[in-house]
């Protein structure tokens, strides 16, 4: 065989391999590239944490007792919305507000209609359906409703909210049931004595120092149950929405001693305003604390808290809102790790503030800006000028409607929220004019509260007359603690913000 020869079936094979390569290389990155595209494009996640209690004492908001590491960087790499407001300053109603989307003051659940638990409804009972109709994989752990784990007692068998879980349920740990968990003491032991399922455990401290880890508490077994959902879910074939309810700074303030270490009493100190404020009834306004001094023991007896008590409350409470945001740190540090990072939408929510003292009052139940002020923060994957604070008024019905428009699913009708997508892209962005909420007092007493950029109304309606008892208005202004009550002498400011409560209350349910 000749060299020509030779030569010509070396250029031929040169050519039939360069050609091999070329179209393998097309293909290859035509592949590479389908992928990326379908990747792109894929819809979003949502990891959806809840905290009960939680309020505004966070170092993002510049609180300078508070040691929450997490939820400030969670802060510093989405959008802090530093004024929202809730629509119920009590878990139940505060819950239903938010996953409905609709203003709902009154009831503890919008869920009772027994035909909704057999038949599903053509409008969504939740966001959370909503989404699950839409081809999400839904999850609920811990506390997303008023129950722990989203299922009703005794047997926890039946959805607290229907159709809207793949999942539901808390873990149980070393606790006998759901509401064990969330009252949990150490060593398995658990105590309230209203609700009815912890009510008859020997009578409990509203506090304790648990020598244990954090696995002594329910929530650190929430954060590994989360940690879970998110390695399962982020291998499946359809986009997630993983709602995450931890039970911390909620009653009682059980926390391991470590975290209680860090909230010496000289640290955390009192509050100034540890007495109503001036010129109000305040047994229509205010109350004696009843969720601490008469659910759990209490040797001073109901409503009687003496300075060094209530710091020891302060104590309690400043540790478990650290331990809670230990255990949110796993979740994110869980979550930040895992390709789906990178298309998953993180929201920060709590069911409303908690008073430590203000106004002498421990707890929520009240109109008052500590109880009715609550964190919310939104991370997008992507998003524009991560940590720079959104200052505009922004209500809890804003959530629904938020979450529908960032996964671009078409958002229900009749709901009076909207979407926040504006502040998210801009945080000077414009909020609302206002933002309504309302909640029981004495006297037979409901009060209507409404927060506008500068003043604090609240409006004290008896329930069976309609009668007007007490009317509240405070200037943020001037007096930023809500200490003063200035309605007697601004009647045309309280005219003009009366008017602007009762277009909010006409959308209550």
């Amino acid at each position: 065989m000749s060299n020509q020869t030779n030569g010509v079936r070396r250029n031929r094979y040169f050519l039939l391999l360069s050609i091999a390569i070329l179209f393998t290389s097309l293909f290859v990155g035509s592949s590479y590239w389908c992928c990326a595209e379908e990747e792109e494009n894929a819809p979003p996640n949502v990891l959806f944490i809840a905290v009960d209690d939680l309020r505004c004492a966070l170092g993002c908001f510049g609180d300078e007792i508070a040691v929450t590491p997490n939820i400030d960087r969670l802060a510093s790499e989405g959008r802090l919305f530093s004024r929202h407001y809730v629509q119920a300053p009590v878990c139940g109603p505060s819950r239903c507000s938010m996953l409905t989307g609709q203003r709902i003051l009154g009831s503890w659940d919008a869920w009772t209609d027994e035909r909704q638990l057999e038949e599903e409804p053509d409008s969504p009972v939740s966001w959370a359906h909503h989404f699950r109709r839409n081809g999400y994989a839904t999850v609920g752990i811990g506390k997303i409703s008023h129950e722990p784990g989203g299922t009703m007692p005794p047997a926890y068998e039946v959805h607290q909210v229907p159709f809207s879980w793949d999942r539901a349920y808390v873990p149980t740990a070393q606790w006998e049931s759901p509401w064990h968990a969330f009252f949990a003491y150490e060593g398995g032991e658990a105590y309230n004595a209203v609700i009815r399922w912890t009510r008859d455990e020997p009578p409990r401290l509203p506090y304790e120092a648990g020598d244990t880890d954090d696995e002594g508490y329910a929530d650190a077994h929430i954060a590994a149950s989360a940690i879970e959902e998110l390695e399962l879910l982020s291998v499946e074939d359809r986009p997630f929405a993983l709602a995450v309810g931890f039970f911390k700074p909620h009653l009682p303030h059980n926390a391991p001693q470590s975290y209680w270490d860090l909230f010496p009493a000289e640290k955390v100190g009192m509050v100034d305003n540890f007495h109503p404020p001036a010129n109000v009834d305040p047994e229509i306004c205010t109350h004696q604390s009843p969720e601490l001094t008469a659910h759990y023991l209490w040797p001073s007896g109901v409503g009687n808290i003496s300075r060094e008590e209530a710091i020891n409350q302060r104590r309690a409470y400043y540790a478990c809102e650290s331990y809670v945001d230990a255990q949110i740190g796993k979740v994110l540090d869980a979550l930040d790790a895992m390709p789906c990072a990178d298309n998953t939408i993180v929201v920060l929510w709590s069911d409303h503030g908690w008073q430590l003292g203000e106004h002498g009052m421990f707890s929520k139940h009240a109109n008052y800006e500590v109880a009715t002020h609550s964190p919310l923060i939104i991370r997008t994957p992507g998003m524009s000028q991560p940590g720079e604070a959104a200052d505009g008024i922004v209500e809890t019905v804003d959530v629904f409607p938020t979450l529908t428009d960032l996964c671009e699913l078409p958002t229900p009708e009749n709901l009076p929220g909207v979407s926040l997508r504006s502040m998210i892209e801009d945080p000077m962005a414009d909020g609302r004019q206002s933002a309504y909420s309302g909640h029981g007092g004495g006297k037979g007493h409901f009060g209507h509260a409404l927060r506008t950029d500068r003043y604090r109304l609240v409006r004290w309606i008896h329930n069976s007359t309609g009668e007007v008892g007490l009317v509240e208005l405070y200037d943020h202004e001037t007096d930023p603690g809500e200490n003063i009550n200035i309605a007697a002498e601004h009647p045309e400011v309280v005219e003009e913000l009366t008017a602007l409560l009762e277009v909010k209350m006409a959308e209550r349910h």
